[in-house]
């Protein structure tokens, strides 16, 4: 089944043209995967692609050497002619021996779903900080595909996909590979030591972190309450450091509230590792702000996504608000149903200021309650 997608381009900005893939061992996930190529296509656009095409497969058993097959990665080819295509990304990932065979039979440069994550993070990382928390998950992700996999790496240095740690250190053996991981965890055990004597002298002031699936609006939340001018935008991940900020609620109240990284479906397992330094914000969290897209189509999933990540960095037992966003979005019988279905959750539009006092009494509620 293909589907074309085609998204807009200015004359003097040239985009890599992508062609997407999904595969599935079933037809009942084919929504699953239909929703799931709509999120690679904004990431693609993220990284700064156009997408041109999407392609999906059902196979009951994956090819161990092309994933989809001689004969469908051939045809991938064909696509990739007609359209000129110049990057296939596939939403699954990929061994190294998988992405060598397939762009031998397409003769079009391969990415999976992971290093397109890992390349919109290195695109968005700012600080020293993030900056190490990104290379240190690019190498880990690369480590154990560099045996057989000297062709994919040595023609990096243009494109999406390939920006990070650079050609240079992508040549180097696996022992001096270990030795740069070694050397970046040492750096980061540093930096959460700094984090851990920061968040001691203010452990007396309630801490509130805000969670949720990227781009649901937890920066734009936090410049609502508290006045400041995180960086705000509508691509995926623009937020990438923890930033905690002071929250006052009248007449005297003090509390710290944080902006973290946002979640998204598949997160690479190492990428969570890396960003703990991060994600300890979350961790030591008083009461957790999960705030929601009201106006996205697969809510739930999300929802469940943001739990799923939680529970796997064990936050999942942390006192939680569910806060739904963008509500000035949304139809009246819309509200009426979210509102019906969660009866203890708090709507607001952080872009329009409404529903923040609402949300501020019940955390002056929560925290102090007996004052």
């Amino acid at each position: 089944m293909k589907g074309k997608q085609t998204i807009s381009q200015s004359a003097n900005d040239k985009k890599e043209k992508v062609l997407l893939v999904g595969v599935s061992d079933s037809k009942k996930e084919r929504w699953q995967i239909v929703q799931s190529l709509e999120e690679l296509a904004n990431l693609t656009i993220t990284a700064g692609g156009e997408v041109i095409e999407n392609f999906i497969q059902i196979r009951k058993r994956f090819d161990p050497a092309t994933l989809i097959g001689i004969g469908k990665s051939k045809e991938l080819a064909q696509i990739s002619r007609s359209f000129n295509i110049d990057l296939i990304i596939f939403d699954i990932e990929l061994s190294a021996a998988q992405i060598r065979n397939i762009e031998k039979i397409t003769g079009v440069r391969i990415i999976d779903r992971t290093m397109l994550i890992l390349d919109i993070f290195s695109k968005h990382a700012r600080t020293k900080e993030a900056k190490t928390q990104v290379e240190l998950a690019q190498l880990e992700y690369q480590l154990p595909r560099l045996v057989g996999a000297r062709a994919e790496f040595s023609r990096l240095g243009g494109g999406i996909g390939t920006r990070g740690p650079g050609e240079k250190k992508l040549e180097v053996d696996r022992r001096r590979i270990k030795q740069r991981i070694s050397t970046l965890k040492k750096s980061m055990k540093k930096v959460e030591q700094t984090k851990r004597i920061q968040r001691k002298g203010r452990k007396n002031i309630p801490k509130i972190a805000v969670v949720g699936y990227t781009n649901a609006g937890k920066s734009s939340l936090v410049n609502a309450l508290t006045k400041t001018k995180l960086i705000t935008s509508n691509y995926l991940f623009s937020t990438l450091d923890s930033n905690t900020s002071i929250l006052f609620v009248p007449p005297k109240y003090k509390m710290l509230i944080s902006d973290t990284v946002g979640f998204l479906k598949n997160l690479p397992h190492n990428l969570i590792a890396s960003f703990h330094a991060t994600l300890a914000e979350v961790l030591e969290a008083d009461i957790l702000i999960h705030i929601i897209d009201s106006t996205a189509e697969d809510l739930d999933s999300k929802i469940i996504t943001v739990d799923n990540v939680l529970e796997e960095i064990e936050a999942h037992r942390t006192p939680k608000i569910l806060v739904f966003n963008k509500i000035d979005r949304l139809f009246e019988d819309e509200k009426i149903r979210f509102k019906n279905k969660y009866q203890k959750a708090i709507f607001i539009s952080a872009k329009e200021k409404m529903g923040l006092n609402t949300l501020k009494d019940c955390l002056k509620k929560y925290f102090f309650r007996n004052t």
